[in-house]
């Protein structure tokens, strides 16, 4: 018996709404669904996104660029966590750097719910409506946050998982080669990614073992021989991990707090609104238990355990551990998709299926228009950054900074859908990203301090790097009080004024009359709805 197999499979329909002509046909439209809101918004509101371009474009003009070859070298090295640092670069030698963001956020979202989509026909060798849900997963909070390598990653475990439960026991051979390869791409696509790629794969080796026999005769052999060809593919990454920077990093873990940890159970299905997502969540979790509770669905063993396994690294893991961040959030949205691919619902009627897909379908697009509203009306804020910073030259020093919620925290409050991810972060922490990318200038929040970045920066720009995180409060650049975690957090600002040519304020239209802010540093040269700029009189 096939370890993925909770009951004995049967072939797909010839008819119905999962019927292959309509099958085809609906995963078609999903698919061109996913991408929608990608077309729609030419720089969507996703947190890291920016900051992730501007660093490919480092990656892929700056040793020839005269200007930014003097603020940043290149620095590969055995970096778990560089997928779209190979995609992107290459793309943007072909495409503007916007058209290419565009293409690899599509792979981001298409990659992880095709990927799903192929375990789950693995697992249960059957096309089922029920299989496209995986789309309401594919805007999950981390891809919000501009998770990119992680997304791609996840779509690759599982695309890699779907080869091996479909042809472990047939071709192995095949399956242990491809195995390999697909090992190591999703190592350095993202480590999560390859740890969740040997979960899936241990799943399904976990129960065709046990359905072997163990008392069989030579039945201790064929354990130890299927176990040591599963663990083939892994040897190579788990070798680059031991010699890799990240391998010899340690750091105290971060923990989150038990609301928080209630609170992101709800990450797979969640983005920008809290209230709208869980009404539409409710009848697709409503159906799933429904299902369940009548006893009819199946559940493919291997995904079960899988998810059960996640669940629990959920509850028990930190929310940093080695420098790396939103470590037990990962978990959940993987246990989302693996939901998805592990539940097939079975023995509806034609017309309960009927009914079943079309609410789905409709719910479905009902998020995808909501996301498409949100994204569309972000592009203001793009502009606004991008029409401020026209007087920067090449090579200039741009302090970004933000209004935060203890100045005005009636206005926070009410700022634009787009602004936020509930609970967590803003969406436009790294918007300041464009005074490279359309200036060629340095600002201090560039990813390019940490071992998982392949770019570093030269002196003199060194001494004014980041770490990273969101901007600073605009107040501290006045006598405002810094604990001294923020000074930690934002060195830069020490000497702000002699250290930087720019002041980039972004939440402005959240903030007072700034023509009056710091006059004796500052002078206000542009002020544009979300964005303000200023230049420091030196």
């Amino acid at each position: 018996m096939n370890g993925s197999q909770a009951v004995e499979a049967r072939p797909g329909n010839a008819s119905g709404v999962d019927g292959p002509v309509v099958w085809w046909s609906s995963l078609g439209v999903l698919c061109i669904a996913l991408v929608a809101p990608v077309l729609a918004a030419q720089v969507p509101p996703l947190t890291d996104y920016p900051n992730h371009l501007a660093r490919c474009y480092v990656l892929a003009f700056g040793s020839r660029d005269p200007v930014l070859s003097q603020m940043f070298s290149a620095h590969w090295q055995i970096i778990p966590n560089m997928a779209i640092d190979l995609l992107l670069p290459a793309l943007m030698h072909v495409f503007s750097p916007l058209t290419a963001g565009r293409i690899v956020l599509a792979l981001c979202l298409l990659t992880p719910t095709t990927g799903a989509i192929a375990l789950s026909y693995a697992y249960f060798q059957r096309r089922s409506f029920w299989q496209l849900t995986a789309g309401f997963a594919a805007f999950n909070v981390l891809f919000l946050m501009g998770f990119m390598n992680f997304a791609l990653a996840v779509g690759i475990a599982m695309w890699g998982a779907a080869a091996w439960v479909q042809y472990r026991d047939t071709t192995p051979a095949m399956a242990i080669a491809s195995g390999v390869v697909i090992g190591i791409a999703v190592f350095f696509f993202h480590l999560m990614g390859f740890c969740f790629y040997a979960l899936l794969v241990g799943g399904y080796e976990f129960f065709a073992i046990l359905d072997g026999g163990l008392t069989q005769p030579g039945g201790i052999v064929n354990v130890l021989k299927r176990a040591l060809l599963a663990a083939i593919p892994f040897v190579i990454p788990f070798g680059l991990y031991v010699f890799s920077p990240l391998g010899k990093t340690s750091s105290a873990p971060v923990w989150a707090s038990h609301s928080r940890k209630v609170w992101s159970v709800l990450i797979p299905f969640l983005d920008y609104s809290t209230t709208f997502d869980v009404l539409l969540m409710m009848p697709v979790i409503g159906f799933l238990l429904l299902c369940v509770w009548q006893g009819k669905s199946r559940i493919a063993r291997p995904g079960a355990l899988c998810a059960a396994i996640l669940l629990f690294a959920y509850a028990i893991l930190p929310t940093s551990l080695k420098g790396v961040w939103w470590v037990d959030s990962r978990m959940m949205v993987m246990f989302g998709f693996v939901l998805f691919a592990t539940f097939l619902p079975s023995g509806l009627s034609r017309r309960s299926e009927t009914i079943a897909a079309t609410v789905l379908a409709i719910l479905f697009l009902a998020k995808i228009t909501f996301i498409t509203g949100v994204w569309v009306h972000s592009q203001r804020e793009v502009r606004d950054v991008r029409q401020v910073i026209a007087p920067i030259e090449p090579g200039s020093r741009v302090l970004d900074v933000d209004v935060e919620k203890s100045d005005n925290p009636a206005w926070f409050a009410t700022m634009p859908v787009g602004r936020r991810i509930p609970h967590l972060n803003p969406t436009y922490w790294h918007l300041a990203s464009f005074a490279l990318l359309d200036k060629r200038a340095f600002w201090p929040t560039i990813f390019a301090t940490d071992v998982q970045q392949p770019i570093r920066v030269r002196e003199p720009y060194l001494k004014i790097v980041g770490l990273g995180t969101g901007p600073p409060d605009y107040q501290f650049l006045g006598p405002h009080p810094m604990t001294d975690e923020d000074k930690g957090r934002y060195p830069f600002l020490d000497d702000w004024d002699r250290n930087f040519d720019y002041v980039l304020l972004m939440n402005a239209d959240g903030a007072g009359d700034l023509r009056n802010f710091l006059p004796a540093k500052l002078e206000l040269l542009d002020r544009q709805g979300f964005a303000a700029l200023f230049r420091i009189k030196k």
